[in-house]
């Protein structure tokens, strides 16, 4: 009786000891600059490289532009893109199995009710203890109703039924559940940052769009204002000729002119259709070009503050989402190595039913159990090694990944950064191109009509100007995409937070 009085006390004192551990806080994984090698984090400079202003990173960059359309246009993509929906689709589950993973935390209790009739019919050696073949499950759903187990008479029927309850807990004593846990909310985290970095992106591309098709609407307006000029030219040539001015060299040259700018009307007619249609796809309505967009640039925003370059690793969402990537990694090597430790659960079941044999009587019974183990693996065959290597393999391949996804975002930066600036230079200079170029058109005008120059010298001003216009066109768009870019790369909002509720 003392010796059972002594494994009692020690059971107990393994369970309450069991209780206490479980308790244990978590290694907090490291984060931002800290996952990078000390090689790789002491190059992260003081500031960026390129021109930049300086100051921190402001919200609501989309309103920089200060077009009230293009404002609009992107709060209706968002709510309609149905990519975002599903990004925020994936948030909710993964909130989910955060919520699963946490279950493992508390006791799973449980209740059955049974109702039960039982029957057999027996042959052979009756009354000398043997009982009956038992044949397992028969792969269909079991109530869970004990067997017959008597030999005594060779037939019997009898009912059961009654109703129980259980429940057992895991003591989380080295933290595995808890490391799963964490786990499934360090991805959640990553499945939110991708969340609000597809949103930024999707606001980024209807920019891009948008100013695209403005792009194509002045690239027509030049081919329209050249067509136009060379029409003129052309009627001018008839003219010359019945006078005995011009020869038919001279309209055929201008008429091939003509045709040429004829030619890329059509072309800027067709590229602001395609422009129009990946607005309305991005803006996910059906890609008919029939859209309407303004067909005049919005004035080019300020300088922006670029905040320094360690920042961008706390702010960018896709640097988060990488970071917090690594940071389930790291929780999910610490489950794997404790799966390997001893695992101790606590159970306790109660129940009350009866078992009624016809023609017999009826037995009542009250039983319940509390019980506190302890399972130690011992042999797997390598699998329980092998899945901590996996781990600590992913884990090695997320800090890899954090430091090149830090890198290519130090790299979108510097290449906005130096693209503004050498934009911004050679709009000055094809400013000052159309404006010289228009002047020298203006002036062969006079000239022609005073006889000094002939029409082929006003054609090649004139291809000289639209040239011009073309090239700064394109510069004044690509300085507007260029900035969204930046925006895009310094991890700066446009609509305070965007996590999904």
């Amino acid at each position: 009786m003392k010796r059972i009085d002594a494994l009692r006390s020690t059971v107990l004192l393994a369970i309450a000891s069991s209780v206490m551990l479980a308790g244990c806080a978590l290694k907090n994984p490291p984060f931002g600059a800290d996952i990078m090698p000390e090689s790789a984090r002491s190059k992260i400079p003081g500031s960026w490289a390129g021109p930049h202003r300086s100051g921190a990173v402001v919200p609501n960059w989309i309103r920089n532009f200060r077009d009230p359309e293009l404002t609009a246009l992107v709060a209706d993509a968002v709510e309609r893109n149905p990519d975002l929906k599903a990004a925020a689709a994936r948030v909710e589950a993964s909130r989910a199995a955060v919520r699963i993973a946490a279950s493992s935390l508390y006791p799973r209790i449980a209740m059955k009710g049974l109702g039960e009739r039982q029957g057999q019919e027996l042959s052979g050696d009756l009354g000398r203890s043997i009982n009956p073949p038992d044949f397992g499950s028969s792969g269909t759903e079991n109530s869970g109703g004990a067997g017959l187990d008597t030999s005594m008479d060779s037939s019997s029927q009898r009912w059961v039924y009654g109703i129980a309850a259980g429940a057992a807990w895991e003591a989380d004593v080295w933290g595995r559940i808890r490391s799963k846990k964490a786990a499934a909310k360090a991805e959640s985290g990553a499945l939110e940052a991708d969340y609000e970095f597809a949103r930024q992106s999707l606001a980024a591309a209807v920019a891009r769009a948008y100013f695209s098709t403005i792009e194509a609407a002045q690239q027509e307006a030049n081919a329209q204002e050249t067509l136009d000029l060379y029409q003129e030219y052309s009627q001018l040539t008839d003219v010359r000729k019945q006078q005995g001015f011009a020869s038919d060299y001279d309209v055929s040259q201008i008429k091939s002119k003509t045709a040429g700018a004829e030619d890329a009307l059509y072309a800027a007619q067709a590229a602001r259709a395609q422009t129009i249609r990946a607005i309305e796809v991005v803006t996910s309505r059906y890609p008919a070009g029939r859209f309407d967009v303004r067909r005049s640039f919005p004035g080019q925003p300020k300088a922006v503050p670029a905040g320094l370059p360690a920042q961008i690793l706390e702010r960018r969402p896709d640097l988060i989402a990488s970071e917090r990537r690594f940071a389930a990694a790291f929780h999910r090597v610490n489950e794997a190595r404790t799966a390997r430790l001893p695992r101790f659960v606590l159970s306790a079941t109660s129940g009350l039913g009866t078992a009624e044999l016809d023609s017999v009587g009826s037995l009542n019974a009250l039983v319940w159990s509390l019980a506190g183990g302890i399972t130690q693996p011992i042999f797997f065959g390598g699998e329980l090694k092998a899945a901590q290597d996996l781990r600590t393999a992913e884990q090695k391949a997320a800090a890899a990944s954090y430091v090149g996804f830090a890198l290519r975002a130090f790299e979108n930066v510097e290449d906005a950064l130096a693209s503004d600036y050498y934009l911004r230079k050679r709009e000055g200079a094809l400013g000052e191109a159309v404006s010289s170029s228009a002047d020298s058109v203006k002036f062969g005008r006079q000239q022609l009509e005073q006889g000094q120059i002939d029409m082929f010298t006003i054609l090649r001003l004139t291809g000289e100007n639209l040239a011009a216009k073309v090239q700064l066109t394109q510069v004044r768009a690509s300085r507007l995409r260029e900035r969204v870019n930046l925006y895009l790369a310094l991890g700066g909002d446009f609509e305070g937070t965007g996590a999904p509720k």
